[in-house]
């Protein structure tokens, strides 16, 4: 038993896209990112902080990685992956490679796409993996710009129509540029006037229903279908709306599914200002809860950043996840070494570090120490010399969001084979 799980874990390491970053003190750290190759290049980096700094683990986090062992060796349950931030997320460079990531963990465990929200339809910008086309008149609204004020749900931004008749059209790839399959839409809304799914001649609607409460409309067919076409009419003479929250594109199949929920500007106060965000995320049941907001709460002079007020509001957000599943993981992410108006290194990082050490204390939850392994106060300059960050030193690149995302995945990936070791040693 306990060399099947070693060529398991081994394997997985092997089989997560061959990109990880192997930072084991016998072997030089190296990576292969897409079609880029990069061996021992970053001096700057601390791979040896590269860990899940886990509290408490033989609560929640021993049963999640049971989980994640019960799903390879059994091919078994459904593990829901929730990550929520601002641009970081939204952008998709991240969270797209995450979601490759921890798919690879077990083979072939690649779960549902899940929640997905149409952002070029609110006018802004969208991970390349979602393709999207519709007709009418569209205007979004978003949780993170102080003007705008709406009925949000989980996604946090909002799409809205007047015209009288709308359509929309989705579809997300997969990592071989293939587009997902699914059997099962959940279509969330504000104003369910005529929701009408446009099917193919040989597609049958087995189940429809709307739950107003949540605001969501759910529909399953046959067979399965790789892209979402639905519309709406109004059919008197009244003014009407349609506004669109996001949709989940699901499938029954065992898996990882990692859902990405992002907002450019947003703050943890952003999301707090959601009104359906907890009952919409119930929908989802996350398993494991990934926190990266803390950015634009930083983002203010030294002596106007408020640190009790901000672990108030994560406090709340994790009740809220708390509430969707009191089994949840929780895990912090810090934030990446920023300037603060491409003046001076932000030294609120240092503060939000803290808050979030003390939080996963809290919560029994871990922490992923991004500012730390990225080389502390003033390491994004490293990091844009090395074009992994973007010239405003507050953003990574491309290719810095997808090493950041191969670091989160390695650390996670030593934490369950480490546990998995621990558990048959005796």
């Amino acid at each position: 038993m306990r060399y099947f799980l070693n060529i398991v874990i081994t394997a997985a390491a092997i089989a997560i896209c061959s990109s990880w970053v192997f930072l084991k003190e016998e072997a030089a750290p190296s990576t292969r990112l897409a079609n880029m190759q990069v061996a021992n290049a970053y001096d700057f980096i601390q791979y040896d902080k590269n860990i899940l700094h886990i509290s408490n683990p033989e609560n929640r986090w021993n049963n999640l990685f049971d989980r994640f062992e019960e799903l390879a060796f059994q091919g078994d349950g459904k593990i829901s992956i929730v990550h929520i931030g601002g641009s970081h997320v939204q952008g998709g460079f991240l969270t797209d490679r995450l979601r490759i990531n921890f798919s690879s963990i077990v083979f072939n465990a690649a779960g549902e796409r899940g929640f997905v929200f149409p952002y070029e339809i609110a006018k802004t910008n969208s991970p390349k993996t979602i393709q999207c086309s519709w007709s009418g008149t569209w205007s979004g609204c978003r949780n993170s710009v102080s003007g705008d004020d709406c009925l949000w749900g989980l996604s946090g931004i909002n799409a809205t129509c007047y015209d009288r008749k709308a359509s929309v059209s989705i579809s997300s790839k997969q990592a071989d540029s293939s587009l997902y399959a699914f059997s099962t839409v959940r279509i969330y809304h504000h104003n369910s006037k005529n929701i009408v799914i446009d099917t193919d001649t040989n597609v049958h609607v087995l189940h429809a229903f709307t739950d107003t409460l949540c605001g969501y409309t759910e529909y399953t067919f046959t067979p399965a279908v790789k892209t979402l076409k639905f519309g709406y009419h109004t059919t008197d003479s009244l003014p009407g709306y349609f506004t669109l929250q996001g949709v989940y594109l699901g499938e029954s199949s065992s898996g990882i599914t990692y859902n990405a929920i992002g907002v450019n500007g947003a703050s943890t106060r952003s999301y707090l200002k959601c009104e359906r965000f907890g009952q919409q995320l119930q929908t989802l049941h996350p398993d494991l809860a990934i926190f990266g907001i803390g950015i634009n709460d930083a983002n203010v002079p030294e002596g106007d950043f408020n640190a009790s007020l901000y672990e108030a509001r994560y406090d709340t957000l994790v009740q809220i996840f708390r509430n969707a599943n009191p089994e949840a993981c929780i895990l912090f992410v810090t934030n990446n070494d920023t300037y603060y108006q491409k003046r001076h290194p932000n030294k609120n990082a240092i503060a939000v570090q803290h808050v979030m050490h003390n939080l996963a204390k809290k919560y029994d939850g871990a922490v992923f120490d991004l500012f730390e392994i990225m080389g502390g106060l003033g390491s994004i300059n490293d990091w844009q010399q090395a074009q992994l960050a973007a010239s405003d030193r507050i953003h990574l690149s491309k290719k810095g969001y997808e090493l950041q995302a191969d670091l989160m995945a390695f650390a996670f990936q030593k934490a369950l084979g480490d546990y998995l070791d621990q558990k048959y040693r005796h």
